[in-house]
């Protein structure tokens, strides 16, 4: 899960201009967990938002950006590897909203 709280949080920064802001929340709801990183950046069009979790994506705004393309399809398949769910609600021009809901589990006994 670091990794993919690092690709978010990453991703949030690089697409933000300067003076635009980024917040993490976290928050527990029965029995998960949400994680949501928002942030006032660039924004991914509707036409985008569905293809962004394919391997190797890249959309228009983000090409003249470091990366492979590969971040959002890993942050995708661990989410789902630990039984929860990432979404995307995003404007351009206004920001985007990561979300990631992970079932609650105690390693303890």
């Amino acid at each position: 899960m670091r990794q993919v709280f690092a690709n978010l949080l990453d991703n949030a920064l690089k697409y933000t201009p300067d003076g635009g802001t980024v917040t993490m929340m976290c928050q527990g709801r029965e029995s998960r967990v949400l994680v949501e990183f928002r942030d006032t950046g660039i924004g991914i069009s509707a036409e985008e938002q569905p293809r962004i979790w394919a391997r190797l994506y890249r959309g228009d705004k983000s090409r003249s950006q470091r990366g492979l393309g590969l971040g959002l399809s890993l942050v995708k398949a661990i989410v789902e590897a630990h039984h929860g769910t990432v979404s995307v609600h995003s404007e351009l021009g206004v920001g985007s909203v990561f979300s990631v809901s992970l079932p609650v589990t105690s390693s303890r006994p």
